[in-house]
């Protein structure tokens, strides 16, 4: 009776956090003459009400992945999707293809705002999307990846850039994917869950720093926030999307969280439209390489460091806390030096710092 409860549990957050996974930068109008807030505006009754309630939806989650351990039907689609854990870098060559050839449609790079600053690069997308087609040509197309993230970077500065991660992690795991060496090909699994998991939570602290973008992105579509008050429902989007992005980094509920997530990200299509489909199609690619990978081989997720349920319990609430202020710091610290010091080329980027 448990198992059924708990996939409705999961369920119930996926469903509160189809409204929390709008790359707000993407769609506000607002401007960047604005400061971030500082960390003495988050004392405040809603903040530490909310992380009190992540933290202990953290730990009921780690129960709910106990009780999956030892449900019968879900060992069974466990053992049936193991089968197709082969099939990750076809996916992700699949998917990796599509955006490339989306982006260069749409005359950017990695994401809606970063335009392609030579027609070349727009035409490098589309060389890497057809090398994708020939398996001896991958590991190219996945050095590719990273070539452009790196002009990326030099365009519109590293602390833009990281809100993209994961798309260096896939450039990655493209370019070792036909290594024959198992600890090296191993290593696509740690980039593609940390590259997603740190975007996830970085862009988590979007909602947080900077409220006016969300705020205004929730006036344009006053149906996402379900009644709530826009400040506290930005708030708590921040919550959720943060401990989905810290749950794949511990690979916590790792093929639940996987379909949940992936299906939030074609909800917020239909607010959003385009923009959020050439921005989203290579994070459905991934999500759906963890839907069918299996843990295993060299390296370890951090969830199976301790096989006492009490202390997975400690070690998911107690590192939560770890990562969002370990982060919290240093996008407060960037952010208010990106603001005194805006970067020479991020002036021209509309929508965004």
């Amino acid at each position: 009776m448990l198992a059924p409860l708990a996939l409705l549990f999961a369920f119930f957050i996926g469903l509160v956090a189809s409204n929390a996974q709008a790359h707000v930068k993407w769609f506000t109008k607002v401007g960047t003459d604005m400061p971030p807030l500082t960390f003495a505006e988050f004392n405040q009754t809603p903040f530490w009400a909310l992380l009190a309630l992540s933290l202990a939806t953290l730990v009921v989650l780690v129960y709910v992945d106990r009780r999956f351990e030892n449900w019968a039907p879900y060992q069974k689609l466990d053992r049936y999707l193991d089968q197709f854990a082969d099939r990750s870098t076809l996916i992700l060559r699949i998917f990796a293809g599509a955006s490339l050839l989306l982006s260069w449609q749409a005359d950017s790079m990695i994401a809606p705002e970063i335009h392609v600053p030579a027609a070349f690069w727009g035409w490098l997308q589309f060389a890497l999307a057809i090398c994708l087609l020939l398996r001896p040509l991958v590991p190219i197309a996945g050095l590719g990846m990273i070539a452009i993230f790196g002009l990326s970077v030099s365009q519109y500065g590293m602390f833009h850039m990281l809100d993209y991660l994961f798309y260096l992690g896939v450039g990655f795991a493209l370019f070792i994917s036909n290594t024959t060496r198992p600890r090296i090909a191993d290593l696509a699994r740690p980039a593609l869950f940390g590259g997603l998991g740190f975007s996830l939570c970085w862009v988590a602290l979007e909602k947080l720093f900077y409220p006016m973008w969300g705020i205004d992105v929730l006036h344009q579509h006053p149906a996402l926030t379900m009644g709530l008050s826009p400040e506290f429902f930005l708030m708590a989007c921040a919550f959720v999307e943060a401990a989905l992005g810290y749950l794949l980094v511990i690979c916590l509920l790792q093929r639940p969280l996987a379909v949940i997530i992936t299906l939030t990200f074609f909800t917020t299509s239909t607010f959003f439209g385009k923009a959020e489909v050439v921005g989203h199609t290579l994070l459905h690619g991934i999500l759906l390489v963890f839907v069918v990978a299996k843990n295993g081989g060299f390296y370890r997720p951090p969830i199976v460091f301790h096989r006492s349920l009490g202390l997975k319990m400690a070690f998911a609430a107690v590192n939560f806390v770890i990562l969002l202020a370990g982060l919290a710091i240093p996008y407060r610290w960037l952010s208010q030096n990106s603001f005194e010091h805006p970067h020479h080329q991020e002036t021209n980027v509309p929508s965004s710092r």
